[in-house]
Parts: C-alpha cells; sequence; structure tokens
C-alpha cells in the first residue's frame, strides 16, 4: 500500500516517530448510542450511524475529519494522520498511531502499514468488486472536489473513534450532476474496540459493506429516505456476505412491529426500524433477484422526485411482472414463518435467524371494529388452533376503498408454518383455514399500498361452531380434505408464497420474475400448503454467528 502523511489540517508531511494510541473516552454529555432494549431485556442491534439526512449539490463546510472544524468524530490536532492506498488503488486509508483515534499497530509483514489499515483497504476493494459484479455504479472519483479531497481522486476511508456512539457513517459533499451523481468519504471506527464484534475482520466487513452501499445509493440519487436508504444498505451486506449476522440483529426493528408502515421514515429513538426494513429489501432480493435492487436505484435517477416505494412499483409492473402491493402481500406471508417458526422449504431462506414475529393475541370470536391498517404495513392477530376450521372477514369502512387489500389467514404451530390461505381485493376479503392440527392461527391484514394513508375497517375472526355472523365458517369444498398432506396446493409453490395468480405458468418462479399482474385478481384465492414431509425436517443451521445477539 502506498503511504502519505499529513498533519490534522491536511498539511503533508515527511516521516514522524511511532506512538502509542491512548483509550478513547467518551465525551460528558454525549447521549449513548441507540442501543435499545426490548421488554424482555434482549439487545437490539447497535445502529451503524447517527440518521444525517444529505443535502444534495452542498459541499461540506465544515471539513473532513482532519480539519479542526469539523464535526466528531475527527483526529486531534496532536494527532498525526497518515494514509496508506489500497491493492486495488481505489480507496486511500488515513489514519493514526497515537491520541484517541489510533489504530491497532501490529505489523505482522513488516511493511510499515499496520495490518488493521491494510485489512480496511482490502475489504472495500472486495466489496466494492462485488457491487459492481451485481450491475451498481460506483460514486464518481472526488478529485474535482473542492477543498479538502484526501490528496487524489481515490474515495476516502477515515479510521476515528466514534467512542461506541456508532462506528461508521458516509459523508457526503458534492454532486456533480444537481441532485445525483454524488460523491463523499466514509468515517470508519478505528479499533472497535469494545464493540464485541467477534473479530476484526467481521467487524470492517460488516462496515465496508454497509457504509460504502450508502455511496453507491449517492451514486444514483442520495435522497431515497432513511428507511430505503438504511434497508438496502442492510441488505447489501447480508448479500455481500451471508455468514455475517447484521440483518438477523436488525430484523428485529421491524418484526415486532410489522404495523408500522414503510411509507414514513421514522426518527428519534424509532429510527432502527429503518435498519430493520432491510428484511423488505432481503425479502424483494430472494424473491425478485438482485436485479430489482439495481433497477429501483437506476429508475430513481429517471424520477428525480419520486419516492422510493412508486418507484419500486413501477419496476416491478415493468420488469417483473408484478407490483407493489403484490410482494408487499407476500412479504406479509414470508414473515409469518421466522424465528422458531421458520419451516424447511418455506419463505426466506435464512429465516431460522431472524427475530419472531410480534402478533396480538385475541381470544375467539372476536369482532375489531374500526381497526386501522397504515399504507404498506400489516396488522396481524393470534388466535387459538385447534378447530376444525378458523375464519377470518376484513370488510374496509369504505367499501370502495379495497384495491392493495389482503387477508392472510395461517395455520401455525410453534415451529412451523402449516398453511396459509390468502385472499386479495377488490371484494370484501374472506378467507378460512383448517385448523385442526394447528395451536395458533395468525390473521394478517395488510395493506400494500406504496402511497397513501392508513384505512379502516372492522376484522372478524371466528372457528368452527362459534355464532359469529361478521366471520361465518363456511363448509369445506367437497374436495378439500382437512389434512396438510391432502388439501390440493393446486399449482402454487409451496417454498416460495406466490401473490393471486389466474396463468400460472411457471409456479416456481425461479427467473426471479412474478406470475401475477400489477392489478390483484378479483375476489382470488389462494392456499399454500406444507406437506407433512416437510415438518419433521428442521433446515440445518446456516453457519452465521450468534455471538453479538
Amino acid at each position: 500500500m502506498q503511504r502519505l502523511r499529513y498533519a490534522a489540517g491536511g498539511d503533508r508531511l515527511g516521516p514522524v516517530p511511532h506512538q502509542v494510541g491512548v483509550p478513547a473516552v467518551m465525551a460528558p454529555g454525549v447521549p449513548a448510542l441507540l442501543l435499545l432494549l426490548t421488554g424482555a431485556g434482549t439487545p437490539h442491534r447497535l445502529l451503524h450511524e447517527e440518521a444525517v439526512a444529505p443535502v444534495p449539490g452542498v459541499v461540506a463546510e465544515s471539513g473532513r475529519p482532519t480539519a479542526a472544524t469539523a464535526p466528531a468524530p475527527r483526529f486531534e490536532p496532536t494527532e498525526t494522520v497518515e494514509s496508506a492506498v489500497s491493492e486495488g488503488h481505489r480507496f486511500r486509508v488515513h489514519f493514526t498511531r497515537q491520541g484517541p483515534n489510533a489504530v491497532p499497530l501490529a505489523d505482522v509483514d513488516g511493511n510499515g502499514v499496520p495490518d488493521f489499515v491494510e485489512l480496511v483497504g482490502r475489504t472495500y476493494e472486495r466489496v466494492a468488486t462485488f457491487y459492481v459484479d451485481l450491475g451498481f455504479r460506483l460514486p464518481p472519483d472526488d478529485a474535482t472536489t473542492p477543498g479538502d479531497n484526501g490528496g487524489d481522486g481515490r474515495f476516502d476511508v477515515y479510521l476515528v473513534d466514534f467512542a461506541r456512539r456508532g462506528d461508521g457513517a458516509f459523508r457526503m459533499e458534492t454532486c456533480l450532476d444537481g441532485a445525483t451523481r454524488c460523491t463523499g468519504y466514509m468515517l470508519q471506527e478505528n479499533d472497535f474496540a469494545g464493540y464485541g464484534y467477534p473479530s476484526d475482520q467481521e467487524a470492517v466487513e460488516i462496515l465496508a459493506s454497509h457504509e460504502f452501499f450508502h455511496a453507491v445509493q449517492a451514486a444514483y440519487r442520495p435522497n431515497l429516505g432513511g428507511i430505503a436508504s438504511e434497508g438496502t444498505a442492510v441488505w447489501a451486506t447480508e448479500r455481500f456476505e451471508p455468514a455475517l449476522d447484521d440483518l438477523e440483529g436488525f430484523t428485529r426493528y421491524y418484526l415486532e412491529s410489522p404495523d408500522r408502515g414503510l411509507l414514513t421514515d421514522p426518527s428519534g429513538p424509532s429510527v432502527g426500524f429503518s435498519y430493520g426494513a432491510g428484511l423488505f429489501f432481503q425479502f424483494a432480493g430472494e424473491r425478485y433477484g438482485d436485479a430489482l435492487l439495481v433497477a429501483l436505484l437506476e429508475e430513481s435517477v429517471r424520477q428525480p422526485e419520486a419516492r422510493w416505494p412508486l418507484l419500486l412499483d413501477t419496476c416491478l409492473r415493468r420488469d417483473f411482472a408484478s407490483s407493489f402491493d403484490a410482494a408487499f402481500a407476500q412479504f406479509s406471508a414470508w414473515n409469518l414463518g421466522t424465528g422458531a417458526r421458520a419451516t424447511p422449504g418455506y419463505g426466506y431462506a435464512r429465516a431460522e435467524g431472524y427475530a419472531p414475529l410480534v402478533t396480538t393475541a385475541t381470544g375467539l370470536p372476536a369482532s375489531l371494529a374500526s381497526m386501522r391498517v397504515a399504507g404498506a404495513s400489516s396488522r396481524i392477530f393470534e388466535v387459538a388452533g385447534g378447530a376444525s376450521f378458523v375464519s377470518a372477514t376484513f370488510e374496509p369502512e369504505t367499501v370502495t376503498d379495497i384495491a392493495a387489500l389482503s387477508l392472510l389467514v395461517a395455520a401455525v404451530t410453534d415451529d412451523a408454518v402449516l398453511r396459509v390461505v390468502q385472499v386479495t381485493g377488490p371484494e370484501p376479503l374472506k378467507a378460512q383455514v383448517a385448523a385442526h392440527d394447528a395451536t395458533r392461527v395468525l390473521v394478517a391484514v395488510v395493506d400494500g399500498r406504496p402511497q397513501g394513508l392508513g384505512r379502516y375497517g372492522q376484522l372478524c375472526i371466528a372457528a368452527t361452531g362459534q355464532d359469529a355472523a361478521c366471520a361465518p365458517v363456511l363448509p369445506p369444498p367437497p374436495d378439500a380434505g382437512t389434512d396438510a398432506g391432502t388439501q390440493d396446493a393446486g399449482t402454487v409453490d409451496a417454498g416460495r408464497p406466490q401473490e393471486p395468480i389466474d396463468d400460472p405458468q411457471d409456479p416456481s418462479g425461479a427467473d426471479g420474475g412474478c406470475q401475477a399482474a400489477g392489478a390483484p385478481l378479483s375476489g382470488a384465492f389462494i392456499v399454500l400448503l406444507l406437506g407433512r414431509g416437510l415438518r419433521g425436517r428442521r433446515r440445518s443451521r446456516s453457519g452465521k454467528s450468534r455471538s453479538r445477539k
């Protein structure tokens, strides 16, 4: 790696003696970083950075972290800052050997560059190559950036002490084409001391893949909003290296609050939800392929004012014969089988590592009037199983306002999803599921609209033998058995729940497309089955680390 030494203000210097760093101390008055606890006392994953909205086209006036006027984290005026160029020559890594921002000084190969710095450079090179291979753009170089650009046009990574208030952040500086083709630099934790990562390599892989994807986003359009920005960055880390458990740690933020819509960016203590939304983009990647995520960013340049759900809807309709609402309904179905309920062949490839879905328990029969469901969200209720059938209905207060609504009724046990029935408008939603072998039945009302306010309606749930006029249990069709192994699944692929279909040409969905047309099939319903042979098998662990959960 090539090296360049310069003072904290940016002036280049000759060689200086190596100095041992001192421990980092958290500044007084600085709030503890967003390390929130659930009601059960289980910690959420540490968020990587504080949410900072980028300002397109505006050069940061406070300067890079080598400047005394830069906001924290930054290098101290007394620290001598060096830099080293990665072997692939795309990155320049800036670091110091003394003071609170000192990097680990081990240098096993004796080439004068700390091994930690070389690890950072190698990892960013791997990440950049990986994203290019997926089809993404890399950020433009910063050779023309006014003021300090780190010494050349390479992408700059500054290793500074976050004092456990975060561990990385992308800082956007300027845009080369109005509000698009933006570039900036990276801040990354200098030593990860006290962060609990299993190794420096895993820590750097997570930070490099997550934070550099923010730079990739800025190479298109930087103002997609917190949910799309953080959610796709979490997906990118999982896609880069599935053995990393960042996505798994963040799923709790979403699966504890599936009734919170994806259409509005959270703020304050709720900002972790944006990271948890990575689960939606993980679904999108598994269901439709990497091309959908690439198309989303490309479309953001063509429609610079459109919000990300509408951009995604455009891509799904144009390239995948689907729609946002159809995809969101299927996403909600996949979420029924996470954590202990992860079921072989159903939903996510690695759902056993995800947090469990939080539901609202209610008795039978149940009638909930004026129940609200927000756009791009689901309201999920849980009732007892064991009855021959459980029926549910949802009728919006405005009978004409039923587009993009779905009703899911799922028979489950504590450790498996047995079968799921889904109905989609435009008619009032009515569905029932065989529940004789289920310990629980989950009922989800799903609003899959990519824009708009919440909708109100009446949800009714009843079981066989209960007098509930608003959710009657109907006699099953003559050819429908009551056993999961004998009911007819039609042409639907049980391994990957599909949205309603009327022309099942390819039930496997292996081409990354989707069988449904953009508009839902009127009054359609599907039954998704998992045979008894699947129930006895549990998917082997994926080998992911669980040490930080």
